[in-house]
């Protein structure tokens, strides 16, 4: 998440704090609906985002950026299911403790566990929380598009270069082959005199 999404987060999460100290909590569980209803224009972009950082999160270990993939996961499952996105809030927790997406996945897990009362779905502060989090998802879909096309275009170049070296290593062994010193003919060796004797 670049510095522009991680600063709105916060303010997001400034804002929450600060009117959920205000409210008095009630605690449930978390219920398996969407916390925000997206918008039918969004909701295939929130899902193929979700199956992208699903995907991302099958290798993610190997790059050490699985804590973004499980939180921009949690943050695209606020529009389908809120237990699904506090599993992927915990488990940015989980492998990136001490992180700035961590403290911002516990904040969003206590807000799941315990919303506060005045956050009714049409209420000016819900649509205010769900403006934020979609501009945070539109970045991040920004993000990968622009990474996709690099990953792309460096696949691409990769792909070129394969080409040039395959063709340079069939000039060189075509060079080898023409200045190789012509051999002459192996010689029979001459048969030896042999002593006839009657």
């Amino acid at each position: 998440m670049n510095f522009f999404g991680l600063q709105t987060c916060g303010l997001l999460l400034g804002l929450l704090a600060g009117a959920g100290a205000c409210a008095p909590m009630k605690n449930h569980s978390i219920p398996a609906a969407p916390l925000f209803v997206p918008d039918p224009r969004d909701a295939q972009r929130y899902q193929a985002l979700a199956r992208e950082q699903d995907v991302l999160l099958a290798t993610c270990a190997e790059s050490h950026t699985c804590d973004r993939a499980h939180y921009t996961r949690a943050l695209s499952a606020l529009y389908e299911d809120q237990t699904v996105a506090a599993k992927h809030f915990q488990d940015v927790m989980i492998v990136a403790p001490k992180s700035r997406l961590a403290s911002s996945s516990q904040f969003w897990l206590q807000f799941l566990q315990n919303p506060p009362i005045f956050f009714a779905q049409h209420s000016a502060f819900a649509e205010a929380a769900d403006r934020l989090v979609r501009d945070l998802l539109d970045l991040e879909s920004s993000s990968t598009l622009v990474l996709q096309r690099e990953v792309k275009a460096r696949d691409k170049k990769m792909e070129e270069l394969a080409q040039q070296l395959d063709a340079l290593k069939r000039i060189d062994q075509e060079m080898k082959e023409k200045t190789r010193p012509m051999r002459p003919p192996a010689r029979m060796p001459a048969p030896a005199d042999r002593d006839i004797h009657p």
